[in-house]
Protein backbone atom coordinates (compact mmCIF):
# COMPACT_ATOMS: atom_id res chain seq x y z
CA UNK A 1 0.00 0.00 0.00
CA UNK A 2 1.54 3.34 -1.00
CA UNK A 3 2.36 5.82 1.71
CA UNK A 4 1.13 9.37 2.06
CA UNK A 5 2.96 11.76 -0.30
CA UNK A 6 5.36 13.88 1.70
CA UNK A 7 4.30 17.12 -0.05
CA UNK A 8 0.78 17.01 1.44
CA UNK A 9 -0.02 19.28 4.37
CA UNK A 10 -0.74 18.00 7.85
CA UNK A 11 -3.53 19.54 9.93
CA UNK A 12 -1.09 21.32 12.25
CA UNK A 13 0.55 23.12 9.29
CA UNK A 14 -2.52 25.22 8.44
CA UNK A 15 -2.53 28.84 9.66
CA UNK A 16 -5.22 31.50 9.39
CA UNK A 17 -4.48 33.90 6.55
CA UNK A 18 -1.99 31.58 4.85
CA UNK A 19 -2.53 30.14 1.36
CA UNK A 20 -2.52 26.49 0.36
CA UNK A 21 -3.21 24.75 -2.94
CA UNK A 22 -5.48 21.96 -4.16
CA UNK A 23 -6.18 20.64 -7.64
CA UNK A 24 -8.91 23.31 -7.89
CA UNK A 25 -6.53 26.21 -7.19
CA UNK A 26 -5.30 28.50 -4.44
CA UNK A 27 -7.13 28.74 -1.11
CA UNK A 28 -6.65 30.91 1.99
CA UNK A 29 -7.22 29.40 5.42
CA UNK A 30 -9.74 31.44 7.43
CA UNK A 31 -10.08 29.19 10.49
CA UNK A 32 -8.46 26.10 11.95
CA UNK A 33 -10.70 23.75 13.90
CA UNK A 34 -9.85 20.61 15.84
CA UNK A 35 -10.49 18.35 12.86
CA UNK A 36 -11.38 20.74 10.03
CA UNK A 37 -10.08 23.73 8.13
CA UNK A 38 -12.24 26.59 6.83
CA UNK A 39 -11.00 28.38 3.71
CA UNK A 40 -11.93 30.67 0.84
CA UNK A 41 -10.88 30.02 -2.73
CA UNK A 42 -8.78 32.81 -4.21
CA UNK A 43 -10.22 33.33 -7.66
CA UNK A 44 -8.00 35.64 -9.76
CA UNK A 45 -10.92 37.05 -11.78
CA UNK A 46 -12.52 38.53 -8.63
CA UNK A 47 -11.61 41.84 -7.00
CA UNK A 48 -9.02 41.31 -4.22
CA UNK A 49 -11.27 43.17 -1.77
CA UNK A 50 -13.60 40.15 -1.82
CA UNK A 51 -10.94 38.16 0.03
CA UNK A 52 -10.65 40.57 2.96
CA UNK A 53 -12.63 39.71 6.03
CA UNK A 54 -14.26 38.30 7.94
CA UNK A 55 -16.91 38.54 6.78
CA UNK A 56 -15.87 37.60 3.24
CA UNK A 57 -17.69 38.41 0.02
CA UNK A 58 -17.05 34.83 -1.13
CA UNK A 59 -18.29 31.65 0.52
CA UNK A 60 -16.15 29.75 2.96
CA UNK A 61 -15.66 26.00 2.49
CA UNK A 62 -15.02 23.33 5.10
CA UNK A 63 -12.17 20.88 4.58
CA UNK A 64 -12.44 17.73 6.68
CA UNK A 65 -9.73 15.14 7.31
CA UNK A 66 -10.40 13.48 3.95
CA UNK A 67 -10.20 16.78 2.05
CA UNK A 68 -6.86 17.58 3.69
CA UNK A 69 -5.37 14.65 1.78
CA UNK A 70 -5.37 16.89 -1.32
CA UNK A 71 -3.88 20.06 0.20
CA UNK A 72 -0.37 21.31 -0.56
CA UNK A 73 1.67 24.13 1.02
CA UNK A 74 2.64 25.58 -2.37
CA UNK A 75 1.75 25.42 -6.01
CA UNK A 76 5.18 23.92 -6.68
CA UNK A 77 4.48 21.05 -4.26
CA UNK A 78 1.15 20.37 -5.96
CA UNK A 79 2.71 20.42 -9.42
CA UNK A 80 5.51 18.11 -8.29
CA UNK A 81 2.96 15.51 -7.24
CA UNK A 82 0.90 15.74 -10.44
CA UNK A 83 3.80 15.94 -12.87
CA UNK A 84 4.18 19.71 -12.97
CA UNK A 85 7.33 19.61 -15.04
CA UNK A 86 5.24 18.42 -17.96
CA UNK A 87 2.18 20.55 -17.21
CA UNK A 88 4.01 23.82 -16.69
CA UNK A 89 5.42 23.66 -20.23
CA UNK A 90 1.96 23.64 -21.83
CA UNK A 91 -0.05 26.74 -22.49
CA UNK A 92 -3.23 27.46 -20.57
CA UNK A 93 -5.21 27.06 -23.80
CA UNK A 94 -3.88 23.53 -24.27
CA UNK A 95 -4.84 22.59 -20.72
CA UNK A 96 -8.30 24.15 -20.94
CA UNK A 97 -9.27 21.79 -23.74
CA UNK A 98 -9.37 19.01 -21.14
CA UNK A 99 -11.94 20.87 -19.02
CA UNK A 100 -14.33 22.17 -21.66
CA UNK A 101 -17.58 20.23 -22.04
CA UNK A 102 -17.90 18.35 -25.30
CA UNK A 103 -21.03 19.53 -27.10
CA UNK A 104 -20.74 16.74 -29.69
CA UNK A 105 -21.85 14.05 -27.24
Amino acid sequence: MPGRPENLMKHDEFREGVSFWTASGEWRCTDVGRRTIIAIQLEPQLDPSWFKGPPYAVGESVFDEYDLEGCYPSEAALLADIGGAVLSQRSADELLCFYKPNDDV
